[in-house]
């Protein structure tokens, strides 16, 4: 399954309320480690960086006939992401594996260029407006840890 890129534009646009009418509700998921998505992230994004998290989140209680977006990033949208955009999705085929192609979570994004980008561009829309690197050499023992398990 591929996924949709959402400009940074486009993005803004949703955040704004732009698309309201089009569903029901919008989870955008920050991949990045926690202290990234605590140092900033966009308002009202769900920080999930581990399967399991994604898992227990997405199909614990999931509710039919909801009209969700769900828009994943990481850091530059490269890797953690997209890894996990396409986990949702694989998930979601699982569980649905009888009723093919219907899907819980049909509208999968990947932001396009990421936080880095979109704070960049867009900060306005980020609580703290900051952002904390993957690399930052104040995390680089937390950083290691997280990448190894």
């Amino acid at each position: 399954d591929g996924f949709a890129n959402p400009t940074l534009s486009q993005l803004s646009e949703v955040l704004a309320g732009k698309f309201r009418s089009r569903y029901d509700k919008l989870e955008i998921v920050d991949c990045r480690f926690p202290y990234e998505y605590e140092g900033g992230h966009i308002e009202g994004a769900v920080n999930l960086n581990t399967k399991e998290e994604l898992e227990k989140y997405f199909f614990v209680n999931i509710s039919t006939g909801t009209r969700t977006v769900v828009i994943f990033h990481c850091e530059f949208s490269a890797h953690r992401g997209p890894r996990m955009a396409l986990h949702l999705r694989s998930k979601d085929r699982e569980l649905n594996s009888e009723n093919y192609p219907s899907l819980y979570f049909p509208e999968i994004y990947i932001v396009e260029g990421g936080y880095r980008k979109f704070y960049e561009e867009y900060g306005h829309f980020c609580v703290p407006q900051d952002y904390i690197e993957m690399s930052d050499a104040k995390f680089t023992h937390e950083c290691e840890v997280l990448m190894n398990r």
